[in-house]
């Protein structure tokens, strides 16, 4: 009976753990007045972004040391693959997390390729873009930032450090952002976006299994 309440209190700790994610949010515009930036796209497959997207929150407050030094999250310019009126592709690239300059990296990435889906039925709809960041690196500069977020991406082992990204592109001008693609024009507007440490399941399973062992197991 000890061992199943000990094996219980680990699998609830775990599983607690498990629970725990990191959000890192962003959008267009560099806090001390710079220009907001948008994404732009030329009508003809590419998507573009302005590179000052400065991280605005970590876990829905702004005291993370990302955000109180207004790092800026780099989106890589993506190729837009589909048919008008089918789904889109977006392709995805390198992607970082760098200071407020841009010049020093603190995490870098490779964000792979994802679905684009419209999320709106309005004129200014959005469309959503989801993918995983794999091949995630804190710098040396990051791991001397003192930030908890970059602490915590450095702390996950490599097999289970990916990003889950997310972004969501606000509709040009008076067409929502598919009807553009499908009618091929070009145009730009606002987003916004975050980066999230995926809930680590692999534990929770794990101490299940446990559970399961010991409590089946014969009394010594």
């Amino acid at each position: 009976m000890k061992r199943f309440l000990l094996t219980l209190t680990l699998c609830a700790a775990m599983s607690t753990s498990a629970a725990a994610s990191l959000m890192i949010e962003f959008s267009p515009g560099i806090a001390g007045g710079a220009g907001a930036g948008r994404w732009s796209y030329d009508g003809a497959g590419t998507l573009s972004f302005s590179q000052a997207i400065q991280v605005d929150l970590v876990n829905g407050s702004g005291g993370d040391a990302l955000s109180t030094l207004y790092a800026l999250v780099e989106i890589p310019t993506m190729t837009v693959a589909g048919v008008p009126g089918g789904p889109y592709t977006l392709s995805g690239g390198e992607i970082k997390i760098t200071d407020s300059t841009g010049a020093v990296d603190y995490l870098t990435g490779q964000l792979g390729p994802g679905d684009l889906v419209p999320i709106g039925t309005t004129a200014v709809a959005y469309s959503s873009f989801a993918a995983d960041i794999t091949s995630v690196v804190v710098t040396t500069a990051g791991s001397a930032l003192s930030s908890s977020a970059l602490d915590y991406i450095a702390g996950v082992s490599e097999d289970q450090r990916h990003l889950d990204f997310e972004l969501s592109l606000q509709g040009a001008s008076l067409l929502g952002f598919k009807e553009m693609l499908d009618s091929g024009l070009a145009g730009s507007d606002g987003f916004s976006g975050a980066m999230t440490i995926p809930e680590p399941a692999t534990l929770f399973l794990l101490g299940l299994g446990s559970l399961a062992l010991l409590r089946y197991r014969k009394p010594e």
